[in-house]
């Protein structure tokens, strides 16, 4: 939360994406929005990308899973870091 403030304080508008671990997946990248903002025909195309090999490309986050709740959904995909 504090990395949140200082971003902040700096300018910057601070979106729903951080960087967790999972017992099971390992370092994933979790990103959070409310329903209204989650495209359900984008995430479609992302499944066939990410299932299709001779469509996959390096250079798309491949997509994990993805969770509504109440108002929010959350999706989790390839923590993807640069080299950093």
């Amino acid at each position: 939360m504090e990395e949140s403030i200082l971003l902040q304080s700096q300018g910057f508008q601070v979106k729903g994406l951080m960087d967790i671990y999972h017992r099971e997946l390992g370092v994933v990248a979790a990103k959070v929005m409310k329903n209204e903002l989650f495209d359900v025909n984008e995430w479609d195309v992302a499944g066939i990308l990410n299932s299709d090999p001779y469509n996959m490309c390096p250079f798309i986050v491949r997509n994990i899973l993805a969770k509504k709740f109440d108002k929010m959904t959350v999706i989790l995909m390839e923590f993807a870091n640069l080299g950093v």
